[in-house]
């Protein structure tokens, strides 16, 4: 199984990528095709392996495994009007994936759009966590990010199947290390939700610094999930598409 479907490669208007949240997969984005295609928009989630469709694959657990095969198997549709949407680990992803299609020289995104996650430079401030027990380390989720899915400690086929992604997916954040380089050209948005405590305003402001490009800030009602149900999630889908409003990348020149 590839990287992105090639169903959704195949369907009409300005293709928005989608990168997960630690944990989480590409089913996260299925149900936004409906809302976002009004707009213009062709949702393209990304899937990453050792989950879902790709669950016998292994897990990959550095930054750079993940951008290079992202971009060795997307390199040539990248001449096709995109964006790139990410939350959380996946704005670390498509952030870092934006810097691996600069520098293989690929179109631009025309806008990359960033969630739920200080900017890349500014570090993570704690202890590796996908290291903890399992008990620790589901408490160190709640008090971090919010909390895991309903029914986790409770379901042992679930948490059997889950736990191991997630670690995987944690090792991934907190093995990343920031490299300088060339500023990003295309235009950055960074969206947080108003309760998050896994962001600081100063993380989140510091998004400026990764382009030269224009820069904006969104800030939506919810916690770090915001993006996921409720008032958050409806005004981040208006942003991006939603309503049949073409979002900010759409008209932009290729």
């Amino acid at each position: 199984m590839g990287w992105v479907s090639e169903r959704d490669l195949g369907a009409e208007g300005v293709r928005l990528y989608c990168l997960p949240h630690a944990g989480s997969g590409a089913a996260v984005f299925y149900r936004w095709r409906r809302m976002l295609a009004a707009g213009g928009v062709n949702v393209c989630p990304v899937l990453l392996p050792g989950r879902e469709v790709r669950l016998g694959e292994p897990s990959l657990v550095r930054v750079e495994e993940i951008v290079d095969g992202l971009q060795a198997e997307m390199k040539g549709e990248l001449s096709y009007p995109y964006a790139v949407f990410g939350h959380s680990m996946g704005a670390l992803l498509a952030y870092a994936w934006a810097r691996r299609i600069a520098e293989d020289g690929s179109p631009a995104p025309r806008r990359l759009i960033v969630s739920g996650r200080n900017a890349p430079q500014t570090g993570l401030g704690r202890a590796e966590l996908h290291r903890l027990e399992d008990e620790a380390f589901v408490e160190a989720l709640r008090v971090h990010y919010g909390g895991v899915p309903a029914g986790f400690l409770e379901d042992q086929d679930l948490r059997e199947v889950y736990l191991p992604i997630l670690r995987a997916d944690l090792e991934v954040v907190e093995s990343y290390r920031f490299r300088a380089g060339e500023r990003l050209t295309c235009p950055v948005t960074v969206v947080a939700g108003d309760k998050d405590r896994s962001v600081q305003p100063d993380g989140l402001a510091a998004w400026r610094e990764v382009t030269s490009g224009d820069f904006s800030q969104v800030k939506l009602p919810g916690d770090h999930f915001y993006h996921l149900d409720g008032d958050g999630q409806r005004g981040l889908l208006r942003m991006l598409g939603a309503e049949g409003v073409p979002p900010p990348y759409a008209d932009l020149p290729a």
